[in-house]
């Protein structure tokens, strides 16, 4: 699991050194690619068991021709580059990797539990004061079915805040 949020600054080739704990739980090779406004680091493993949820979504032609899956899939791969660190433990990011998060001198490192996210500061801070707004992907809605009245559905346990 990865945590904790630090702050590094870039070097003019576009590195920075991934800290030292995500470092290990990473491994020696590793996967970033396109997040909701930021980059995104997964273990190799990780991205194995994103590609085979996207292949699930439907037949090779629902690839082709259903939009919100052929978005999934451009979005995922078209970004995705493995690679490991060098001697001195930096990461490279690609221009077009920088381009696409807005990463300049400095990077956010966000620990997600199961994965890394990458930030450039101004993003970082409109997501931590909740102001962030991704263009493009619908945002999932969760709805909740209120429990019949009999509370044979909730085991007899109240809703919270009702007792």
């Amino acid at each position: 699991m990865f945590n904790g949020t630090y702050r590094h600054n870039l070097d003019s080739a576009g590195r920075f050194v991934m800290p030292l704990d995500m470092r290990f739980g990473l491994g020696p090779r590793f996967c970033i690619t396109k997040g909701l406004g930021c980059l995104c680091v997964f273990t190799r493993e990780y991205t194995h068991e994103i590609e085979n949820e996207l292949d699930s979504m439907g037949g090779r032609l629902s690839f082709l021709l259903d939009p919100s899956v052929a978005k999934l899939q451009r979005h995922f791969h078209s970004g995705l580059q493995e690679l490991g660190t060098d001697k001195q433990f930096r990461v490279q990011l690609t221009p077009e990797q920088r381009r696409y998060a807005d990463i300049r001198d400095e990077v956010i490192i966000c620990g997600c539990g199961p994965y890394i996210e990458l930030w450039s500061p101004e993003a970082f801070e409109k997501v931590e004061n909740g102001e962030d707004q991704v263009e493009g992907f619908e945002r999932p809605v969760v709805t909740f079915q209120e429990p019949d009245s009999t509370g044979e559905e909730d085991a007899g346990v109240p809703p919270a805040g009702t007792e």
